[in-house]
Formats: structure tokens, sequence, C-alpha cells
């Protein structure tokens, strides 16, 4: 397993500023214009602090996360589009410090925006209410600690679309993986109205927080323990991507099995400690 080049480096810089300003985080985000809109016409807007802690919340679970395997999938399979290939051979970058370079600019581009936004919903959770007048507009404000799902379901999107850019490059490959992630969680997100969580919500592929079959729109907290194995869980699976698509390189690979290995040992261990 090669350690980042300074070349390879260099180009997670430039690729981390290419899905930053990828089209598809604006376009996304007029999912949340309508939906603040549609809140204010109709007159059905709670306390201020809940309503923005509201906003920013859907703003990184359903859209920034989402387009984030959007853009980082288009950034990553550039170089390996046919009509860009041949020039691009020429260049000291191989196809593995490529793939690399893509990892870094996630880590340092929609996972590092994502980190900053939390950190945004940390301080205005402070002023929530647990106790507004309608359930809908309930939140229960979390810790530092359980706020690191959120950018960890940021990288573990990036990654994802990295590994199918790799291994998956055909027309339909990215809209289907977007498709199959939503309707995964959605099949798996289920709580019941006393606030308690269902086993398979655990491996839901982002927080448990949000449930949309209770009263509220946000569930109680639930045990740190719990959080934290599910906080490893989303890490070991976007690991486990991130492996997938070197995996996809030329070079050695011995390393990058055994590192597939421990991130598959991990995420099956902290899935199983999670619900417990």
């Amino acid at each position: 397993m090669s350690i980042a080049t300074a070349a390879a480096r260099r180009l997670g810089v430039v690729e981390a500023r290419r899905m930053v300003r990828h089209p598809v985080y604006p376009v996304a985000m007029v999912y949340i214009a309508v939906f603040v809109v549609e809140a204010v016409l109709s007159g059905q807007t709670g306390p201020p602090a809940n309503e923005a802690y509201t906003v920013v919340i859907l703003t990184l679970l359903f859209v920034y996360a989402p387009a984030t395997i959007v853009a980082a999938n288009r950034v990553a399979a550039a170089p390996f589009r046919s009509r860009a290939r041949e020039p691009l051979d020429a260049t000291p970058v191989d196809e593995r410090q490529r793939t690399t370079g893509a990892i870094i600019g996630v880590l340092r581009g929609p996972a590092l925006v994502s980190f900053a936004i939390t950190g945004l919903l940390l301080v205005i959770g402070e002023f929530t209410t647990a106790h507004p007048e309608r359930p809908i507009d309930v939140v229960y404000h979390r810790t530092a600690l359980e706020y690191l799902q959120v950018p960890a379901v940021v990288l573990g999107a990036g990654l994802l679309g990295i590994a199918v850019a790799r291994w998956l490059p055909w027309p339909g490959a990215l809209p289907l993986t977007v498709f199959l992630v939503w309707f995964g969680t959605e099949t798996m997100y289920w709580s019941t109205y006393t606030g308690t969580v269902h086993d398979r919500t655990w491996f839901a592929l982002w927080p448990v927080w949000m449930a949309s079959n209770a009263p509220s729109g946000m569930l109680p907290r639930q045990p740190l323990g719990q959080e934290m194995w599910h906080l490893t869980y989303l890490l070991g699976l976007g690991a486990l991507a991130g492996v997938a698509a070197m995996l996809r390189t030329g070079g050695a690979r011995r390393a990058w099995c055994a590192a597939a290995a421990a991130a598959v040992l991990a995420t099956v261990t902290a899935g199983w400690l999670q619900t417990r």
C-alpha cells in the first residue's frame, strides 16, 4: 500500500476544488429552497433556532451527502473517459495516484465542508428547544461526538462515488447507485412512536436521529455507546468504498486486500455492537 506521493497530494487539492464547485450542489439546493419557501408561505414555522437547525441538518443529510456521491463520481471518472485518457497517460501521475488524488479531494473538499457546516449545527443546537408547540418542531440536541456521524456520511458518500466511477463506469450506474442507497436507507429506517429504534435502523447509511414515522421529526438521544458504534460502522463502510476504489488500480494489492479485510471486520463488529 503506497503512501500518496507529492503529485497525488497536489492533485488532491485540485480535485477538492473541482468537487466543491461542482454544479450538482446548487442544483440540489433547490430542494431546500422549496422546503423553506413552503414552510414560510404556509405559516408552519416553529422557534427560529429549531427551524434553522432543521434546514441545516436537512441540507447536510438530504442534499449535501447525496450530491457528494455525484460530484465525487464525476470528478473521479473524468480522467478515465476515453477522450481524456490519452493525454493523461503522458503525465507522471499513474492510475493509482489519480484515484488517491480523488480520495484526497473528498477529504479536503466535501468532507471538510461538511465538517464546518456540522460545527454550525452544533452551535445552533445550543439555542433549540425540545418542547415547542408542535411535536414536528422538536429538536433533541446532540454532542459533538454524535455529530461526527454527519461528516462520516458525507465522506462515505464521496468514497462511494469514486468506487462506482472505478468499478462501474457505465451510463446509468451512478443514478442507480444513488437510488439504491436512498431506497436501502428508507427501507431500514424505522422507529416506533415511543422513540425507540428498531435494530435494522442502526444499519441505515446515516444517523438514526430523523424518524419519518415518529410524532416528532427527530428521535430523543440514544445511548452514546450505540451512537459511537454507529459512527464506526459508517466510517467502516466509507473505508471499504475507498479500498474498493484502490483495488481497481494497478500495482501491488496484498496490502489493500489486508486493509479490506480489516475494514470488513471493523464494520461487521461495529454493526453488531451498535444494536446491543
